[in-house]
């Protein structure tokens, strides 16, 4: 029987670190164990990856929401849900055949942005990025899935985005899986690792 990982594989991939690798694909093929979902905090999912999990993942979404009436969810703090109940799972009878265990799929919701028509604030990603460095063993956070946070529809640019991501990755044993931003084209040196690693912060 054929594994079904091999038709989900990333269109691009690139070992930089020994626990930091870039992708170009479908972040939600990945198999980490986390999947990092770029939020705001007014509890608006309209577009881009939170959309995506808004309707994939319905339960995320109704958490986020109330994450966010609650006003728990701030720039800098994200939340980590541990989502233990695998919905799909108990409605197949071989549930070996599943490829991702999405039963055993936690979500962290990074905020990027204040309010959804807003840009995302470098600061904030960074403050965010600290504080994954800080909780992840406490969480128990094993491996996990990001996107490029803040480019695309908040307006970032990898050339910042991309090295402030591994530098802070790179401080930790945490399986990182970044999945880059199709907006555009990014240039072959910044996907280096000499580039993406250099510590002129």
């Amino acid at each position: 029987m054929p594994n079904p990982t091999m038709f989900f594989q990333p269109e691009y991939k690139n070992q930089i670190s020994n626990n930091i690798i870039l992708n170009k694909g479908d972040m939600f093929c990945s198999q980490m164990e986390t999947f990092t979902i770029s939020v705001n905090v007014v509890g608006v999912m309209g577009k881009g990856l939170a959309s995506r999990a808004k309707y994939q993942f319905p339960d995320v979404y109704v958490l986020y929401q109330d994450m966010c009436r609650q006003k728990h969810l701030k720039m800098g703090v994200p939340y980590l849900y541990k989502r233990e109940n695998n919905f799909e799972k108990s409605l197949l009878e071989d549930t070996k055949s599943i490829v991702t265990e999405n039963g055993h799929r936690w979500f962290l919701l990074f905020p990027t942005k204040n309010h959804w028509r807003e840009k995302s604030p470098f600061d904030g990603i960074e403050r965010g990025l600290k504080w994954l460095v800080e909780n992840y063993k406490n969480l128990g956070i094993s491996s996990i899935a990001l996107p490029a946070l803040g480019c695309g529809l908040g307006g970032l640019d990898w050339r910042d985005v991309g090295p402030l991501m591994c530098q802070y990755l790179s401080q930790t044993d945490l399986e990182s899986s970044i999945y880059l931003p199709l907006e555009r084209p990014i240039p072959p040196e910044q996907l280096k690792p000499e580039f993406l690693l250099k510590t002129n912060k």
